[in-house]
C-alpha cells in the first residue's frame, strides 16, 4: 500500500492481504467484532485502536484515528453524562 496522508478503513479491508480470521488473532479481537468494524458498526475506541495497530504492523504503516477515515468510534454516553455533571 502506497504511504499518504489519509487512508479510509475500507481501502485498508480491500487491500489486506490475510483473512479476517488472521486479522483479529492478530488485533486481539473476535472476527465478528472485526467484521462488524468493517461494516460501519459503533465500536469502543480501545477496541478500533487495537486493530489500527494490527493493520500498522500488515502494512508497516503508522495508522491510527488521526489518519484513518471510515471508523464508527463509540461514544461512552456514561462518561459524557459524567463530565456535563462536573462541569455544573
Amino acid at each position: 500500500m502506497q504511504q499518504k496522508d489519509r487512508y479510509t478503513l475500507e481501502e485498508l479491508f480491500e487491500d489486506l492481504p490475510c483473512t479476517l480470521v488472521a486479522l483479529g488473532d492478530k488485533s486481539g479481537l473476535n472476527e465478528v467484532t472485526v467484521a462488524r468494524i468493517r461494516d460501519g458498526k459503533p465500536a469502543r475506541r480501545s477496541t478500533v485502536n487495537s486493530l489500527l495497530r494490527a493493520f500498522s504492523e500488515i502494512y508497516n504503516i503508522p495508522l491510527s484515528l488521526h489518519n484513518v477515515t471510515g471508523i464508527n468510534v463509540q461514544v461512552n454516553k456514561r462518561m459524557e453524562r459524567k463530565a456535563e455533571g462536573a462541569v455544573a
